[in-house]
């Protein structure tokens, strides 16, 4: 297939015209970026890019001083262009250097340009910034937000929400803190289990759907724990026998029970997952689970193998799960899960970028085994706006691409294959999260 073929140019221009429903990002709130200084270095290695940095070498000391405002700029990049060079093979980088070059017209950062870059960053830093990076330069019409927040401008964002702080109890602070947050007092797990349920009845008039994020810290199979083994381990919170002694704030020093440790706390948390999948699914809310590669260093990837997830599947029939990142490196593993059950999507969030040739082979392979229906092709997955921007640039084109080789190899028309592009970055997230008008 010649890339500059003529079904390639037609193609590629119908989806860069598609207005882009992004299924996922971590945007901070526009005034927070504002209010910080406008350095590439602190904005850019925030993540993604600095996890390559790591694995090519760089001390993570070293990563800490080059964010660092407090140096020199030129001193920055002295420290950093050893290891900047090593990485500029990795979607990371390319995702980057796009973004710097579209949005900045930098034609890729090096020791020549970064105060010219910084410069053009302060120049755009003021209200106004998202709408102008997502809508004009992206064409994105609407992202779905993951950051603790329901407050958000919901012109640019749609909020969904983990409960966290619910599942991952393992200490009596942890239940005060959450005490504070509900405005009740929680003494049992049946008390629990009703501040659970009042929370996510509030938030539902709010979101669009639930995160699941716990792949971070713990393997991803939730087990059917019982309500008396549940019960056990909050009770255990409340019996401990060993204390710490910490400062407070106001200088004033207690003492504090210690934790449980996670073996001990997993059948808490495994029904607490459960109940929240319940809930989500008597609202009606899509839930949203990290699977495959967890961004930064030294995790443990095995631990997000989307087939872990296998009995929720069949538990929760009435629950929409939108599995993340293709489930890489397990994609024909999710794959295969999409095929086979209806309640299972496949969404290409942060694919394209962790790498742009498996992008595009997961993306063929699905469109050969998945109802076109059930798959997702974009969401940015960035802490910073211009990181949205490069991103949905290498997804117009992954998908571009794929679609032309399927005209090119009578997969299907032309027409169809367009027909499949608006699917893929548009209606299909717009059924899942809005249905009947829910935006």
């Amino acid at each position: 297939m010649g890339r500059y073929s003529t079904s390639y140019d037609a193609i590629k221009s119908a989806v860069d015209r598609i207005k882009l429903i992004d299924t996922h990002e971590h945007l901070p709130q526009e005034s927070e970026r504002i209010k910080g200084k406008p350095d590439p270095f602190a904005i850019f290695l925030i993540h993604y890019i600095s996890s390559d940095l790591v694995s090519a070498g760089m001390p993570k000391d070293v990563l800490y001083r080059v964010r660092s405002t407090s140096l020199p700029l030129n001193e920055r990049w002295r420290l950093l262009a050893p290891f900047w060079k090593k990485i500029q093979n990795t979607g990371y980088a390319r995702s980057l250097n796009l973004a710097v070059k579209g949005l900045y017209n930098i034609d890729g950062i090096n020791e020549r340009n970064c105060k010219d870059l910084e410069a053009k960053i302060k120049s755009v830093n003021k209200p106004g910034l998202y709408k102008w990076v997502l809508k004009e330069k992206a064409g994105v019409e609407l992202s779905i937000l993951d950051n603790e927040t329901v407050d958000v401008d919901r012109s640019l964002f749609a909020p969904v929400m983990r409960f966290d702080d619910f599942i991952l109890l393992k200490e009596r602070s942890d239940v005060e803190a959450l005490e504070r947050k509900c405005e009740m007092k929680i003494h049992s797990l049946s008390d629990l289990t009703k501040a659970l349920t009042l929370h996510f009845e509030k938030l539902s008039k709010s979101i669009v759907g639930v995160k699941i994020a716990l792949a971070y810290r713990r393997p991803i199979y939730f087990e059917k724990a019982t309500t008396s083994d549940a019960e056990r381990v909050f009770n255990k919170i409340y019996s401990q026998k060993v204390f710490r002694r910490i400062e407070l704030p106001d200088g004033a020093r207690v003492n504090i029970p210690e934790g449980i440790s996670f073996e001990e706390a997993k059948p808490l948390q495994d029904f607490i997952v459960h109940t929240v999948l319940q809930l989500s699914g008597a609202y009606q809310l899509p839930v949203q689970i990290h699977t495959g590669l967890q961004e930064g260093n030294e995790n443990v990837v095995a631990s997000s193998n989307p087939v872990h997830l296998v009995n929720l599947f069949m538990e929760y029939k009435e629950v929409k799960f939108d599995v993340f990142h293709g489930g890489y490196p397990y994609t024909s593993e999710l794959t295969a899960l999409a095929k086979n059950f209806p309640n299972v999507y496949v969404d290409l969030c942060w694919l394209h970028i962790i790498s742009p040739t498996v992008a595009r082979r997961v993306l063929s392979e699905l469109l050969d085994t998945v109802p076109s229906n059930k798959i997702l092709g974009f969401g940015g997955d960035y802490r910073f706006v211009e990181g949205v921007y490069g991103h949905a640039l290498l997804a117009r084109e992954n998908i571009a691409r794929v679609l032309t080789e399927k005209v090119e190899n009578d997969n299907f028309t032309q027409k169809e294959a367009l027909l499949l592009a608006q699917r893929l970055l548009r209606d299909n997230a717009n059924e899942l999260y809005f249905p009947r008008g829910r935006r």
